[in-house]
């Protein structure tokens, strides 16, 4: 399915390196919070070093981005995974609170830096749109299926070792991600950057301002970043869910958390079915969102487990179809030379709607109850979807029957 992908030598160097890192991450995303517990037996331990990841992309994203277009994505990608490698080091040997909060803010700054770098990388990795989208589509599932089956390696790997041990493998995994990234070459100059005398704050307000003058990257950004506020209720209110409305108990809520991981694991393999016209990509995106639609809807008025989790591996689907298509669409809509900024500018918007939805979730949930805070989500994506998708549908309109695609839209 990903030949395109795994093609070339370098590729496949890249691929490596991401997906042991993000099997470590997966490990680590559980092992981080029991850490925190076991030393400090204090749940506000937990949410000071869960906080930190979010806040450098917040306030850093667009001036790391820019960064990645001055000095290459390359250098940044090791960079990136360096900083990672001793902020899990530093954790791992953390003795008190405030010494475990910096290691979990140096690990958030190489993970708002490894982003935009590795987004802006792989279209030079990867020539031909054909490549270009199934190495997108790849990148997206080895995310997803870190995420969803680290988590459930550490269950079994805590069994016998402890959550230090799990932190310790995880360095490990960006100290080899490191060493594998130095050794991506790139034939015909990918990785040269566009170098400038101005400052690097003056070249994040230069792209941030070109990016936003792009109608349809303007629209993308805001569309995500309203799906991304909606579709947060999901991982507050999951637990209230089987709790309070289902009734089931852990290996209830686990099966819906594993549904809907599934789910998007599958959604963002989806490339290979609508590579070679962006219109298609389009209305992948617009799919993608109706699903998360339909999941949120479900969710406010089904009562019954097994309409939940048909529907959570629905949204799933959704989440990851929509993702993959908004960074196709992204990347299509400007220059190599702006993709740091580009997916810098991105990390930013959803990470700020990650934390701002979780503090709305909770707000939500203690008013309206758990299953009100969902249907309020779900007339908020409703709302994204009638905004964005017919700008998104002028910005690339479906061919008529029967005429050849234009240029812009034929890709193959």
């Amino acid at each position: 399915m990903f030949a395109a992908a795994l093609s070339g030598a370098p590729a496949r160097r890249f691929f490596a390196a991401h997906a042991q890192s993000c099997l470590g991450s997966g490990l680590a995303a559980v092992a981080l919070s029991l850490l925190a517990y076991d030393r400090f037996e204090n749940a506000w331990a937990i949410a000071a070093v869960l906080v930190p990841d979010l806040v450098p992309a917040i306030v850093l994203g667009p001036l790391l981005g820019a960064l990645v277009d001055r000095i290459g994505w390359r250098v940044c990608a090791v960079v990136a995974d360096v900083l990672r490698c001793v902020a899990f080091v530093v954790i791992l040997f953390a003795d008190s609170l405030p010494l475990m909060i910096v290691g979990a803010l140096i690990a958030g700054i190489g993970n708002a830096l490894f982003g935009p770098s590795a987004l802006s990388g792989l279209p030079r990795l990867l020539r031909g749109e054909r490549g270009r989208a199934a190495g997108l589509g790849l990148y997206s599932a080895i995310d997803d299926l870190g995420l969803t089956a680290g988590p459930a390696l550490a269950s079994v790997a805590l069994a016998v070792i402890s959550p230090a041990a799990l932190m310790g493998f995880n360095a490990l995994t960006f100290a080899v991600s490191a060493a594998l990234l130095v050794g991506v070459r790139v034939d015909g100059g990918g990785d040269v950057a566009a170098r400038g005398r101005s400052t690097l704050l003056a070249d994040a307000r230069t792209g941030v301002r070109e990016l936003a003058g792009r109608p349809e990257i303007r629209t993308l950004l805001l569309a995500s970043t309203g799906v991304v506020l909606c579709i947060g209720v999901t991982n507050v209110g999951e637990v209230f869910l089987a709790r309070e409305v289902l009734g089931v108990g852990g290996s209830g809520l686990a099966l819906m958390v594993a549904a809907g991981g599934l789910g998007t694991v599958l959604g963002s393999l989806c490339t290979r079915f609508t590579s070679g016209r962006v219109w298609l990509w389009r209305r992948a995106y617009a799919i993608g969102l109706a699903a998360m639609a339909v999941d949120l809807l479900v969710c406010a008025l089904a009562g019954s487990i097994w309409l939940i989790v048909p529907a959570l591996a629905l949204g799933g689907f959704g989440n990851g179809l929509a993702l993959v298509h908004d960074r196709m669409l992204l990347s299509r809509s400007a220059p190599e030379t702006l993709h740091g900024r580009l997916f810098g500018l991105q990390k930013t918007c959803v990470s700020f709607a990650f934390a701002l939805s979780f503090l709305c979730s909770g707000a939500l949930i203690s008013s309206v109850g758990v299953q009100g805070a969902f249907l309020v989500m779900a007339a908020g994506l409703a709302l994204v979807m009638v905004t964005a998708l017919p700008r998104l549908r002028a910005a690339w309109p479906t061919p008529p029957p029967g005429r050849p695609p234009a240029l812009g839209d034929a890709l193959a």
